[in-house]
């Protein structure tokens, strides 16, 4: 599968303002997981994962797997969201789903909402649209197929065109709950400019 280039570009983006390590500029450079294990550290706000950091790389992998696994929308799924295989196989498509799901674990950490306005507009607007698809999709029975499918997928011009059509009439009930969830959450901290309420912010245009 071929990854899109604007999500992948993306996505590094959000790796990169989390400043856990030194810039990345390719999917590829978060093969080794430990990006990802210090990510899970930010998160918990925790050194969980330096012992595993030591380890082989598989044994890292199967750490950040059990995480992602762990804390899903429904855990006890027995569907496995990331190929440990291709992983290894060096499959880009395996590693964006990684960042993307780490990206809306992190967002929905109330310790961990991002000053999305360090972003440049564009970014803002597609990192909205990555956070609409997982909110609209989470509770998806084929959310490894729906990832692929939504990376894979070449984005309109306009990202409120693309995000109405990323959301089923299905969905429209469960998205709204979990709207007002987020709302919430971001109301109580004092750091998060989520929804900012700001007519120029991509957040507001999108959500």
């Amino acid at each position: 599968m071929t990854l899109h280039a604007t999500r992948a570009a993306t996505l590094l983006s959000w790796v990169n303002s989390l400043h856990v390590a030194d810039p990345v500029e390719t999917v590829l450079q978060l093969q080794d997981c430990s990006i990802f294990i210090k990510i899970i550290n930010t998160i918990h706000d925790t050194k969980e994962g330096q012992q595993i950091l030591q380890q082989p790389l598989p044994e890292r992998l199967d750490f950040v797997c059990s995480f992602l696994q762990k804390n899903r929308k429904h855990p006890s799924s027995t569907q496995c969201l990331v190929s440990v295989q291709k992983v290894i196989e060096g499959s880009e498509m395996e590693l964006a789903k990684m960042i993307m799901l780490f990206l809306y674990q992190s967002t929905m950490s109330s310790r961990n909402l991002r000053d999305w306005e360090q972003f440049e507009y564009g970014v803002q607007a597609e990192l909205a649209v990555i956070l609409k698809f997982m909110l609209d999709h989470e509770e998806s029975l084929n959310l490894t197929e729906d990832l692929e499918s939504f990376l894979e997928k070449v984005p309109y011009t306009h990202a409120s065109t693309l995000s109405e059509e990323l959301s089923p009439p299905s969905h429209q009930t469960k998205r709204k709950i979990r709207f007002l969830e987020i709302q919430r959450i971001a109301s109580s901290s004092s750091e998060n400019n989520f929804l900012s309420g700001s007519p120029s912010s991509p957040m507001g245009d999108i959500l």
